[in-house]
């Protein structure tokens, strides 16, 4: 019997009464003598661990005002157990709102969300549906599957159809086509989609088609609500309308600046002194949150936009891009997220493993696997057709396609037979680019985002150059990155890319460190200053970043973790004098070590597993592989993603990995040789006993 939970003949008499159920989830009030609870349980695959995230979400969040309470009795096996409001969602609320109304909910939910991310939680699902208004009369969030942890989710780009949140809602971060990150300004533009509909009686940009509602989300911008209810004061139109905004740095940064806004719209009497309301002029991040935008590599972007624009006429098959380590190289390529969205294609990604060689570090193969995915989900008429279309073009070989990549075997229904051995590897590289030649085309482009190419073996690279060089395909784009540095002497990318430099369907660029210039620029934005005001950190940052913007990064945060970069209410404050003395001192560059040597034993522990299985890992892998249970798990995470470290990669904590390369090369370069070898011997002994 779990903890919490009483036998059954000890719980008292109740009558149950359905309220909704789904493949994940049943939700039932029970009605006990004076009183009712909600029982919500988790079903399906993995039920225990979200069951126990959601639970442990909530836990934390014990006391925070408009937020869903756990009740403390009775308890139930494999449910969550919350007091009952007594109430309905806003999403059968009447609409439009009556302003005054309108602007106290627009208070309490504020406050309900300020109070939830100081508890260091994010929702990333608010909408009218997830609120509920209790008896009297004042709403309350609900809902915490999705919830996480404060900490960066980088959502992978997946089909329209799988994505999980609210669409309507939806941020543009959150949809994968941005390539930023999800952070707690996603909650505010959800709450800012949610006040729209109260306002006008419709989500922003309505409910409908899903790749409208992705395109419009990343692209379009709403009807300022005033001119849909001309009886809303401009003052709360403008407001929400500052929410929506689609650059996560020009929205609101805190639900408590918002809150002040609202307060004083409600303080001030109608009338032209409402007009003039500045909007958002006490709103200051209270933690660094990375730009969302790249500064400083405008040509670069221009250059990558015109290779893709080429690539859909068939003039272009490749991009190749060459940096130092930290230099910004993965976050241009993500730049073709939001182009190649706008044209209704698919982007899939893969990245090679310095220490990991086997199949499922193969770059190409994560590419193919996260294309089976994106087929799979499509509608069954354009499966069907996609189908007969991939069938077509790889004819004998589809029995060595499907039994290579899961999803094709799923797709494609063919036996699996991988043929004569010696010849297989250069079979499945001609049928992928065949694959590739089946399913790109103008009408849906893809982009193929071949990451770290500089640890690729001989064999993918054969891959590589035949897409390279074979004849371009209308719609299909491969880009891929690598560390200039790391190709020296015989290494094997060497060659090739010398040939590859020559072609004219291929472009090459080079990423440079940012000029001084730039990494004021960068600073600014992150610190939400002037110009000017960034200039001197940046000149004290300069000698030991070399304006190498992942370096410049993680200076900045040391600063702050040193106490001499302080957010205040008036924004973020630091003394000149004190910063330049501070990067004066010998031995400030092993950054990345001290963030690792401050965390909890078992934390490191867990980045050591992390480091030695890749990089990058589901939850449930590293579950098996540290021989922990899931609170364990989640309890060592916690402390590694507030510090950001690792970063969540999928919605449901089910995968994380590092936030940069570098963190990882620093713990392997902590541990020793026999150090690595016994704790890979260790994993490797739980995996293989696992069931």
């Amino acid at each position: 019997m779990g903890a919490g939970q009483v036998p059954p003949d000890e719980r008292p008499p109740a009558r149950v009464e359905p309220l909704h159920q789904s493949e994940r989830t049943r939700i039932t009030r029970v009605l006990l003598p004076g009183r009712a609870v909600i029982c919500k349980e988790p079903l399906g695959p993995d039920a225990e661990r979200r069951l126990w995230h959601e639970r442990s979400i909530l836990e934390r969040l014990q006391g925070v005002e408009g937020v869903t309470q756990l009740a403390t009795t009775p308890a139930y096996p494999r449910s969550i157990v919350l007091q009952d409001l007594g109430g309905a969602s806003l999403a059968g609320l009447a609409k439009p709102v009556a302003a005054a109304r309108l602007i106290a909910l627009a208070i309490e939910l504020s406050r309900a969300v300020a109070g939830m991310h100081r508890h260091g939680v994010m929702h990333c699902n608010i909408s009218p549906a997830n609120i509920v208004v209790a008896g009297d009369g004042a709403p309350c969030l609900v809902d915490f599957a999705l919830a996480s942890p404060l900490g960066e989710i980088r959502p992978e780009f997946t089909h329209h159809s799988e994505m999980l949140g609210t669409l309507a809602y939806l941020a543009p971060e959150q949809t994968g086509r941005t390539g930023r990150s999800v952070d707690q300004r996603s909650d505010l533009y959800a709450l800012g989609a949610t006040l729209y509909e109260l306002a006008t009686g419709e989500p922003p940009f309505g409910s409908g088609d899903p790749l409208r509602l992705i395109h419009d989300h990343l692209a379009a911008l709403p009807v300022p609500p005033a001119e849909v209810n001309p009886t809303l004061p401009s003052a709360l139109s403008e407001i929400v309308m500052h929410l929506l905004d689609k650059d996560p740095d020009s929205r609101y940064q805190t639900a408590d600046g918002l809150l002040y806004d609202l307060e004083r719209l409600r303080d001030v009497p109608e009338g032209p002194r409402r007009s003039v309301l500045r909007v958002g002029e006490n709103d200051f991040a209270m933690r660094l949150l990375p730009p969302s935008h790249l500064v400083g590599r405008d040509e670069e972007i221009a250059t990558l936009r015109a290779a893709f624009e080429d690539a859909l006429l068939g003039r272009c098959c490749g991009v190749l891009v060459g940096g130092a380590a930290g230099v910004g190289k993965t976050a241009l390529l993500d730049q073709l997220r939001t182009l190649v969205t706008g044209e209704a294609g698919w982007f899939v990604a893969g990245k090679f493993d310095q220490y990991r060689r086997d199949l499922e570090f193969d770059a190409g193969y994560q590419a193919f696997r996260a294309l089976g995915r994106l087929l799979l989900a499509e509608p069954e008429e354009e499966l069907d057709r996609l189908r007969a279309e991939i069938l077509r073009a790889v004819g004998a070989n589809a029995a060595l396609l499907t039994a290579v990549v899961p999803e094709f075997s799923a797709l494609l229904a063919v036996p699996p037979d991988p043929g004569d051995p010696l010849t297989a590897q250069v079979r499945i590289q001609r049928t992928c680019l065949q694959v590739l030649r089946a399913v790109a085309s103008r009408r849906r482009p893809v982009v193929l985002c071949i990451d770290d190419l500089h640890w690729a073996g001989r064999t993918p690279l054969g891959f590589i150059d035949l897409v390279l060089s074979d004849e371009p395909v209308k719609g299909l784009l491969l880009v891929a990155a690598y560390r200039e540095e790391a190709i020296e002497g015989p290494h094997p990318l060497a060659a090739p890319l010398l040939r590859w430099r020559e072609q004219p369907r291929v472009r090459c660029l080079r990423l440079v460190n940012l000029p001084l210039s730039g990494s004021s620029a960068m600073i600014a934005e992150i610190l939400h200053v002037e110009l000017n005001g960034a200039a001197a950190l940046a000149e004290a940052i300069e000698p030991q970043a070399e304006g190498n913007p992942y370096a410049t990064v993680e200076l900045l945060d040391a600063v702050r973790r040193d106490g001499l970069l302080t957010a205040t209410a008036a924004g973020w404050q630091w003394d000149e004098a004190s910063v330049h003395a501070h990067f004066s001192q010998p031995g400030v560059d092993g950054l990345p070590a001290a963030r690792i040597a401050a965390l909890p034993p078992p934390s490191r522990h867990m980045l050591e597993a992390m480091a030695c299985l890749g990089g990058r890992a589901e939850l449930r892998l590293l579950q098996t592989a540290l021989g922990a249970a899931a609170n364990e798990v989640d309890e060592m995470l916690a402390p590694i993603l507030e510090e950001g470290l690792l970063v969540m990669q999928s919605w449901f904590r089910e995968a994380v990995r590092f936030r940069h390369d570098q963190f990882r090369e620093a713990i392997l370069d902590q541990l020793r040789p026999e150090q690595r070898r016994a704790l890979q011997l260790a994993m490797a002994r739980r995996l293989a006993s696992a069931p």
